[in-house]
């Protein structure tokens, strides 16, 4: 165990002394026109605690993801999530174990202006937090919704993606896909079915969706889901809402509100800090079934009616490190509880050109 602990404090380390990367004056149109495609490899690395009742844990993480232009029209990505869990109960610590699986292997050809054809293992598109919100890096609470328990998942087939203007003032974003079942360890996926639709208002920064997915095979279930974003022009506030229903695994929703101190003054605390707020309820389905094989890749739906409130900071040290820390209660019916998180998440990102890493 104390092996375990000076890798993850010298990984910890290595993360903070990293240095960002070096920006340099982006090309005209014109200019980017006549550049080759360049292979891209970024993601993040990820150092997190967390504190309950009785029990703790501690969760390193490395995602590493490859972006391979083919041509001006192809894109090859992939995305490789290693995480490593160890718990602590009772004065206890816990067996060790690396999780690996690819959250997304796919090849992106777009036809037309209006439409892209995704083959491969891609992450579904339903409601926004699974393909926007959820990378450590991104995500400003490191705890994750009780929605994305049903919609943690990725899927291995076939998705059309694209958007169209509605007017001058409006564009429509759609996008539908398939997935065949798989068992293989790192390319698990359920038989899946499903689309997502939005409109978004770029003049007043508003986005509303809605999504549909049929899972079928073990756990088969429908779920109905809606997304509403906000971004307003001159406040550096963020809103974020998520509603999901299925008649086989209960309703839930989140809210989300981030709000950045860089209004308030030029002192370098207030500048690279934001407050965020969630609020989440989840409600049980009537005639209760095996909930337990609905359930995603990241933990399992509560077994009562609950709601849970979380309250975090971040705070950047750098451009490329942030360190970030939430409270969360957690209200149900006997099941009362408070959990802590405190952590450090940098990225990366580096061009490859002629074989060298720049």
């Amino acid at each position: 165990m104390r092996m375990i602990y000076r890798l993850m404090i010298a990984g910890t380390a290595l993360m903070a002394l990293a240095p960002p990367g070096r920006s340099q004056d982006a090309p005209t149109p014109q200019e980017s026109r006549n550049l080759p495609g360049v292979p891209v490899i970024t993601g993040f690395m990820s150092y997190q605690s967390n504190f309950g009742q009785g029990t703790s844990d501690v969760n390193p993480e490395f995602d590493p993801v490859l972006l391979l232009p083919l041509g001006n029209k192809t894109l090859v990505s992939a995305e490789l999530d290693m995480s490593l869990d160890v718990m602590k109960t009772n004065g206890s610590w816990g067996a060790a174990a690396l999780d690996h699986d690819f959250d997304y292997l796919q090849v992106s050809h777009n036809l037309t202006d209006n439409l892209t054809v995704v083959g491969g293992r891609y992450l579904v598109p339903f409601g926004i937090y699974r393909e926007r919100m959820h990378p450590l890096w991104i995500r400003y609470l490191q705890p994750e919704p009780i929605s994305f328990t049903l919609n943690a998942t990725s899927g291995n087939g076939g998705m059309l993606r694209g958007g169209t203007h509605m007017g001058s003032h409006a564009n429509l974003q759609y996008s539908a896909y398939y997935s065949a079942a798989s068992t293989v360890k790192t390319l698990d996926a359920d038989k899946q079915a499903g689309f997502r639709t939005s409109i978004l208002f770029p003049g007043r920064h508003v986005e509303i969706g809605g999504s549909f997915n049929n899972t079928m095979g073990d756990g088969a279930h429908k779920m109905v889901g809606s997304d509403f974003t906000w971004q307003p022009r001159r406040v550096p506030f963020e809103l974020r809402s998520e509603a999901l229903f299925s008649k086989q695994a209960g309703k839930t929703y989140w809210v989300e509100g981030a709000y950045k101190l860089s209004q308030l003054g030029r002192n370098p605390l207030l500048r690279y800090t934001t407050l965020v707020y969630r609020q989440e309820q989840y409600w049980l389905p009537k005639g209760v079934m095996n909930l337990s094989a609905m359930s995603g890749a990241m933990g399992s739906l509560p077994d009562t009616t609950t709601a849970r409130s979380t309250a975090g900071a971040d705070y950047s040290l750098t451009p490329n490190l942030r360190l970030n820390t939430s409270y969360q209660g957690n209200y149900a019916t006997a099941e009362h509880g408070h959990n802590w998180n405190v952590g450090l998440t940098y990225r990366f990102a580096t061009g490859v050109q002629g074989g060298i890493v720049r």
